[in-house]
């Protein structure tokens, strides 16, 4: 008798992430190189790409890890504040243009309490305020799992929300500019609000669009941009059903996830369905959860959300 476990696809071997070579008791010191807004000045939200310079240091990262950041100051209980983890957005060896960094992709944090109160994120203020020549402690490299794969001929199928773009783009540029020699297809649905937020892949800096060609795809989800029609990731995933399909069912692909926790649950749908026409049954919930684990356990899907 078959089981559930008969239906998953073999264990995909991931690439070597780097060991944290930086703690929070000896972080490593570095400058700001470039402070970029990523969004216009007149919208309501700030994301900044931001370059801090590696010269001269043993700081070492594998694309889909995680830098550290020690805000200065203290917390309301008078002790340091604790460190923020942001993806990092580039390639080892940092972007084309500036050798030897690591890029963060940040968006500033304000938002009002329950009493009307405005409340600025520690962290993400601080780095967007940054100026070049200024100084910041950091740490890491961290995460182990948001890797690519070793074989070259996997399909990737990357699902990102704002700022869950960061690693992506560090995926891409390893594999367009660092001579990575990626053959399988990669598919990329990348939802914002409107064309303006739509990181890199906008008016103000067109990284990703550049790298669109017969083996790259970008579907763009722009929930705001059409006032009478909202569009999220998971209505683009359904229009392209089939090319999905045709990935999933040659059996050597693999799934990221970045990004807000809510669009978990829609993708989580569409590939149930999927499992569940293949193999013709029907997934309890508890059925389908375990299923998803074990998907991830064979690095078959890999999320990150919050």
């Amino acid at each position: 008798m078959r089981t559930l476990e008969d239906f998953l696809p073999p264990v995909a071997k991931l690439t070597h992430a780097h060991d944290m070579i930086y703690k929070p008791k000896n972080p490593l010191k570095v400058k700001v190189l470039l402070n970029h807004k990523l969004v216009p000045q007149d919208y309501d939200e700030d994301v900044r790409h931001i370059i801090l310079d590696l010269k001269n240091t043993d700081y070492r990262y594998t694309e889909g890890q995680s830098l550290g950041v020690l805000p200065p100051g203290l917390d309301k209980d008078g002790k340091p504040h604790k460190l923020r983890l942001y993806s990092i957005a580039s390639a080892f060896g940092g972007d084309p243009e500036f050798p030897n960094t690591v890029s963060l992709c940040v968006k500033r944090v304000v938002y009002k309490d329950e009493n009307g109160n405005t409340i600025k994120g520690v962290c993400s203020n601080y780095l967007c305020d940054l100026q070049v020549g200024d100084e910041v402690f950091v740490t890491g490299p961290s995460g182990k799992h948001f890797v690519l794969p070793e074989d070259p001929n996997t399909d990737l199928i990357f699902f990102a929300t704002g700022t869950g773009i960061a690693p992506f783009r560090a995926f891409l540029f390893k594999i367009f500019y660092k001579g990575h020699q990626h053959k399988g297809k990669i598919i990329l649905f990348f939802g914002t609000r409107y064309k303006k937020d739509h990181l890199y892949a906008n008016d103000i800096n067109q990284d990703l669009l550049k790298l669109q060609n017969d083996q790259f795809k970008i579907y763009s989800a722009l929930s705001r941009e059409n006032p009478t029609k909202k569009v999220y990731v998971h209505h683009l995933l359904e229009e392209k059903k089939e090319e999905i399909e045709d990935i999933l069912e040659k059996n050597n692909y693999i799934v990221y996830i970045c990004g807000l926790k809510g669009m978990e649950d829609p993708i989580s749908i569409f590939f149930k369905r999927f499992f569940e026409n293949k193999y013709k049954i029907n997934f309890t919930e508890e059925e389908w959860n375990h299923f998803a684990k074990q998907l991830e356990k064979q690095h078959r899907l890999i999320v990150e959300t919050y």
